[in-house]
């Protein structure tokens, strides 16, 4: 191994921290991994052969010392929200060979936090589905006549109100007859409550971008895509996804990027509201996020442009985007499907249109690889592992 080699620590070993990891070693990263859980990413034989599994802050000090030791540099790369704040809370203390995206002492915090990153919005005309923020149950009481049915409650404090949401991370409410009905069995002591709008529509009407930003504010690599169906389905995470681009969701990001002055990699996504045939912004992820194995397939490098830019590295070559891929995480997306196959009118919205992604013929899968397959044998144990543990 080349003493010149940079290292790559990625923190978190989902199928995102695996996408990170893959990436970054066809790079030239020697690449090492850290989390709380043995996720499928530390089965990838891309890894160095170095890895930290333990409690968030004993994995992130690891991550430090791994990443200072490395004598080429080193970046810190999270894969989540937890490690992002870690990082975002001693960010501003990495050592001197160690670097990480600029918007980890910047901006993310404000777009992780979604009241701020509402505001955020507002302030620079970018349109944004409408949120309110409460404290406590007689405050969200109070809201009753001010919310737009259907709606969506997340509780602030997901740790108290996890008996109550009975596995569910939102609670969709669709009138205000069923908003009183929340209520009624609503405990008092579960903390503050975010009160979401939802953007009317299916939800393969939602398009993603992928942007990786240098350190001195130019584009470095872009990617943008439909996200045809997700898992939850309605209000989950992405299983089915097309590289479908979609120039003006690509045209709001960059200029809101630039506005914020956003330096590093995000994922940003939206859904055209039919009321209006508006964009309007749902989120940023200041970090990969699951569905962006489809930016790699479909020809991208968007992390690995990113890093290289952080050590001052020649970049990859830009190549144009293949718009015939076709991304799917099976498992997933087999349960989605089979759940609007069973129960198509029981959301706010019609069952997905997935038309676009029959004729596609390149395949992206998050987890399996035929040149690194041992990922996709242990994600499937990983599930095991804690269905045993919820039994005991």
């Amino acid at each position: 191994m080349s003493a010149l080699q940079p290292r790559a620590v990625v923190l978190g070993s989902s199928p995102t921290g695996l996408y990170a990891v893959r990436e970054l070693a066809a790079a030239g990263f020697e690449v090492q991994l850290a989390d709380l859980d043995r996720g499928c990413a530390f089965a990838s034989r891309h890894l160095s052969g170095r890895g930290f599994v333990g409690p968030r802050n004993e994995a992130f000090a690891w991550a430090l010392q791994a990443a200072a030791s490395a004598p080429a540099g080193a970046v810190l790369v999270p894969t989540n929200d937890a490690f992002i704040e870690a990082l975002c809370a001693g960010g501003d203390r990495l050592p001197p060979a160690v670097s990480a995206f600029a918007a980890y002492a910047g901006v993310a915090p404000v777009l992780l936090d979604k009241q701020r990153f509402h505001d955020l919005c507002l302030r620079h005309g970018v349109a944004t589905p409408r949120i309110w923020r409460v404290e406590g149950r007689e405050a969200l009481a109070a809201l009753a006549g001010a919310l737009p049915f259907p709606c969506i409650l997340k509780p602030l404090l997901i740790h108290r109100a996890k008996q109550y949401l009975n596995g569910q991370k939102v609670l969709l409410v669709e009138n205000r007859a069923g908003f009183e009905r929340v209520l009624a069995g609503l405990p008092g002591d579960v903390g503050g409550w975010l009160v979401q709008e939802i953007i009317p529509g299916p939800e393969s009407e939602l398009t993603l971008v992928g942007a990786a930003i240098g350190a001195d504010g130019r584009e470095l690599q872009r990617f943008s895509g439909r996200k045809l169906r997700q898992y939850p389905a309605g209000f989950g995470s992405a299983s089915l996804v097309s590289a479908a681009r979609c120039p003006e969701s690509e045209r709001i990001a960059f200029e809101f990027l630039a506005a914020i002055g956003f330096r590093g990699l995000c994922g940003v996504e939206f859904k055209r509201d039919p009321r209006d045939g508006a964009l309007k912004m749902i989120e940023i992820n200041p970090r990969p996020t699951l569905w962006f194995q489809i930016t790699h397939d479909a020809g991208q490098r968007l992390l690995a442009a990113a890093c290289l830019d952080l050590l001052g590295r020649p970049l990859p070559a830009p190549a144009p985007q293949a718009e015939d891929t076709r991304w799917r995480y099976a498992i997933k997306d087999f349960a989605s499907s089979r759940f609007y196959r069973r129960h198509p009118h029981s959301l706010p919205f019609p069952p997905p249109d997935i038309r676009a992604a029959a004729g596609l013929r390149r395949r992206s899968w998050p987890v399996f690889d035929v040149r690194d397959p041992l990922p996709a044998l242990a994600e499937p144990l990983g599930y095991l592992r804690k269905a045993w543990s919820r039994r005991r």
